[in-house]
């Protein structure tokens, strides 16, 4: 057994373990699914405070002691935010000017699939509107769940924006004791205790060179998308490029989505034919460089999960959380695949998680 390996307790019986692992599933589903309010919060800010806790040590060595080193910390992060943040609310104001050009656009091109289908399938203008009319009567009817849904999803991005700088705060300012906390957890008699910080290390290694690897991924995502669009000539490259890159944090199908509006406006409200088929070759070649050069050498094996595992952890996370599932729950998987792999028993699921290969060339 290695050095940083955790002793397991006694074996017990398939029969008894698999019972076990069911009912510890069905209880963490719904713990999951009904504790999302305040979970999801939590979730995040641990992985940002992860990621800012390097930040928060360099300044501390510059005297300005803890809880100044993480407001500075914080501010930094709000003045990077809102950068970024300008430059995407200019772009999208220019944009929405073209608005009312995209709905009459929108307006010719329903006017003239309705005149196909009346000339090639033979519905009449009367049935098309009939049809129509039913759509929107059932899209009334439907109106007061999405509207609720709507203001539920608002308020819960304002409530999360807001309590996650206080979470990141006491997460970071009470670090150790959470340290501690584990190490009282474990039987440090045993010698365990030493164990625990090397699994802790490794969760907080892990995460952070995931989370700084994505960032990364998506500034490079984000000037070949601008790059790419500017030279094809497509208008609000910037808002496009930078709207898709960010939209890669979704793992596999980020990019497919936010490739979508420029698609759109390219064929909506650009004269040539080649100007869609342009965009589509520079999404395409984004993607091809993204999935096989740049998130692999820049991301690499950092969450060092399969294919189908992702993408399993995709449609749960999605399901559960939505898209904040569908960003949380990859590397949520990749950290369980660290903490199994470190505990003899839970080896089996860890290796079942991870990529065979990988797996072995780390024994």
């Amino acid at each position: 057994m290695s050095h940083h390996q955790i002793k397991s307790p006694k074996k017990h019986p398939f029969w008894l373990k698999a019972t076990l692992i069911l009912i510890g599933l069905s209880l963490l589903f719904v713990v999951v699914s009904y504790g999302k309010f305040i979970l999801m919060p939590i979730a995040f800010s641990a992985f940002f405070a992860m990621l800012l806790n390097p930040l928060v040590e360099i300044f501390e060595k510059w005297k300005l002691g803890r809880a100044g080193s993480i407001l500075l910390t914080l501010l930094v992060v709000l003045v990077v935010l809102a950068g970024v943040f300008s430059l995407i609310s200019a772009q999208f104001i220019q944009f929405s000017e073209r608005v009312p050009e995209v709905t009459e656009k929108l307006k010719t091109t329903t006017n003239t699939a309705i005149t196909f289908l009346e000339e090639s399938v033979g519905i009449s203008q009367e049935e098309q509107s009939q049809y129509v009319q039913q759509g929107i009567n059932n899209l009334i009817d439907q109106s007061g769940n999405y509207v609720s849904s709507i203001v539920s999803a608002t308020t819960n991005m304002f409530t999360v924006m807001t309590l996650m700088p206080i979470f990141i705060f006491f997460m970071l300012y009470y670090r150790e004791m959470y340290r501690t906390f584990f190490r009282k957890l474990v039987d440090v008699k045993k010698g365990a205790g030493s164990n625990i910080d090397g699994l802790l290390d490794r969760i907080q290694g892990v995460t952070q060179d995931y989370l700084v690897g994505m960032l990364t991924v998506i500034g490079i995502l984000a000037v070949l998308n601008t790059t790419g669009l500017f030279i094809v000539g497509l208008e609000h490259a910037v808002f496009f490029g930078v709207f898709a890159a960010l939209l890669a944090i979704i793992p596999y199908i980020g990019i497919i989505i936010g490739a979508l509006p420029p698609l759109l406006y390219a064929l909506l409200l650009t004269d040539s034919f080649l100007t869609p088929v342009f965009v589509i070759a520079v999404f395409g070649t984004v993607q091809f460089l993204e999935g096989n050069f740049i998130t692999p050498r820049i991301v690499g094996s950092k969450v060092s999960i399969n294919p189908f595992v992702a993408m399993v952890a995709l449609i749960i996370g999605g399901e559960l959380w939505g898209i904040s599932g569908m960003i949380l729950f990859v590397p949520l998987i990749g950290i369980l695949k660290v903490i199994f792999d470190q505990i003899e028993e839970l080896k089996p699921y860890g290796y079942l998680l991870g990529n065979t290969v990988e797996y072995h060339e780390d024994k």
